[in-house]
């Protein structure tokens, strides 16, 4: 359903329907929870979550507008009720309103200085090594922040240790990718 320039990009930037089913699942614990995906891209994940999970909200926050487009576009035509989709930096979001996270690996692209490649989406963001490092360290202070329950959800995080207070409660291989859920236990 996607268009064809975002679909051609999908297997290395949008996270795959049976991983996005699986981190719902991780993810949704009680009816009424609110989800943010961080760096949502078209929404796919969003999307396949607020279809698997219809009693929980899943909001999707994006820096470019034109894929907050597609991802409102791709909702409306599917009629999905649950799901929002936000422009902005995730810096000015409430992250204390969510009970769970969803992070595919939002800043990598950060760390790539050339503009061309698989790992780049498109050439609308500013790209700064400086930025990843700034992004990563906001996430672990706001998930430091967050209060005991929340839940995390990391693919393809590469290994990095949960925050403090969160314990890694599963661990799952799919594909070659890797699928994480941290709940925070502690304050």
């Amino acid at each position: 359903m996607l268009p064809r320039e975002w679909s051609s990009k999908s297997e290395v930037h949008f996270t795959p329907v049976d991983v996005a089913r699986r981190a719902t699942e991780l993810l949704v614990d009680h009816p009424g929870a609110r989800v943010l995906d961080v760096g949502a891209g078209v929404g796919k994940f969003c999307i396949v979550g607020a279809c698997t999970a219809p009693q929980a909200l899943f909001v999707g926050i994006e820096r470019r507008r034109h894929l907050v487009l597609v991802a409102n576009q791709l909702a409306r035509e599917l009629e999905v009720a649950n799901v929002l989709f936000a422009y902005g930096d995730m810096v000015e979001v409430n992250w204390s309103t969510f009970d769970a996270f969803y992070l595919y690996n939002p800043f990598a692209e950060q760390l790539r200085r050339g503009r061309t490649g698989p790992y780049i989406l498109d050439e609308t963001l500013e790209l700064d090594p400086a930025n990843f490092l700034f992004y990563l360290q906001f996430v672990r202070d706001r998930l430091a922040e967050a209060r005991a329950g929340t839940r995390v959800v990391t693919y393809h995080g590469f290994g990095a240790p949960p925050p403090p207070g969160y314990v890694l409660e599963a661990n799952e291989k799919v594909g070659s990718d890797c699928l994480e859920l941290w709940v925070k236990k502690s304050a």
